[in-house]
């Protein structure tokens, strides 16, 4: 930690700028749609903020003392920071998204006239995305959904929710958005906000065992009037009829992964790569068809999860060993 450089080291601070200026930071986290994204960047602030500044509360002051550095303290504190992310073992990908969240924090104070430069000479670490895409198979997946006592209310939420990530390879930021006026039953369909989309949504077809699980939830919790209501909502005694938030979601997943038996670390994205290996397994690989499923922006990605379906790789290397 001694190599950090804090706020408290760096006397020549200039004079940062007041008035609309105070509310940069909240200003950086209502901008971003997504809760969980933008409870992630508050996370990673406060660790950045923790070790620069520690025992000081986040908040706009003190992201505007950070932003008033010039370049090169700014520099040498983020490198700084970076390098005591790798000395704790993080991963590349940890590390790149935290530092991202500085970046923004950056351009937030661009706009508010309180710092000139940028940080893009902090180059992100290469990551090699989508490692292990191929999730659980069929077999595991049906296991899960017989864990789940459908008899009772939390269940009935948690199979229509479950059936959202698999038969539609759903993510959580999208069944955490979804509200009652966002289900059609007649026409199984479903109005999906998709990833970095804003405000805008497609409307997916769902299975008719997918509606028939969504319409038992809603009718069994007396939400099928309450067309702004969430779809998924909370059964906690103290938090009964919030959203159910991203994090819950996951929990959920967990839970029944594990009285499943199942070993690997399961997610809800992970439920998702399941989906999307066995939707190519499915149909022979066809990529289009799978796009539409998943909803991927680049084509390029389901590449990756069909050469982890089938192992290319190693099906040449076992030719090429069967020559000698």
């Amino acid at each position: 930690m001694s190599d950090i450089i804090t706020l408290r080291s760096i006397t020549a601070l200039s004079n940062y700028t007041q008035g609309d200026s105070k509310r940069v930071l909240e200003t950086l986290l209502t901008q971003k749609r997504s809760e969980h994204t933008r409870r992630a960047y508050t996370h990673d602030l406060k660790n950045f903020f923790g070790m620069i500044a520690p025992g000081r509360e986040l908040n706009s002051d003190l992201a505007r003392e950070f932003l008033c550095l010039s370049k090169n303290q700014a520099i040498a504190v983020v490198t700084a920071y970076r390098n005591q992310l790798f000395k704790q073992g993080l991963s590349p990908a940890t590390v790149n998204r935290r530092i991202s969240a500085i970046k923004s924090l950056v351009e937030m104070g661009k706009i508010f006239d309180i710092c000139s430069y940028d940080l893009e000479i902090i180059k992100n670490e290469k990551v090699k995305p989508y490692r292990d895409t191929k999730g659980v198979e069929v077999s595991q997946m049906v296991q899960i959904f017989e864990a789940i006592d459908t008899s009772t209310l939390i269940g009935k939420r948690d199979v229509a929710m479950m059936r959202l990530l698999w038969s539609n390879a759903l993510r959580r930021g999208e069944i955490f958005s979804l509200d009652v006026k966002h289900f059609q039953y007649t026409s199984l369909q479903l109005s999906v906000s998709g990833k970095g989309r804003n405000s805008e949504r497609d409307l997916v077809t769902i299975s008719f065992k997918t509606a028939s699980s969504i319409l038992e939830w809603l009718q069994a919790s007396n939400a099928t009037d309450k067309p702004n209501e969430p779809i998924f909502i909370s059964l906690d005694p103290v938090y009964f009829g919030r959203r159910l938030s991203g994090e819950s979601i996951r929990q959920i997943v967990a839970k029944y992964c594990n009285l499943a038996g199942i070993e690997k670390r399961m997610s809800p994205h992970r439920i998702r790569h399941s989906a999307i290996t066995e939707a190519l397994n499915q149909n022979n690989g066809n990529i289009r068809a799978t796009q539409k499923l998943s909803r991927h922006a680049d084509p390029k990605t389901l590449l990756i999860y069909d050469d982890n379906r089938i192992d290319l790789q190693g099906a040449l290397t076992n030719k090429l060993d069967g020559l000698i």
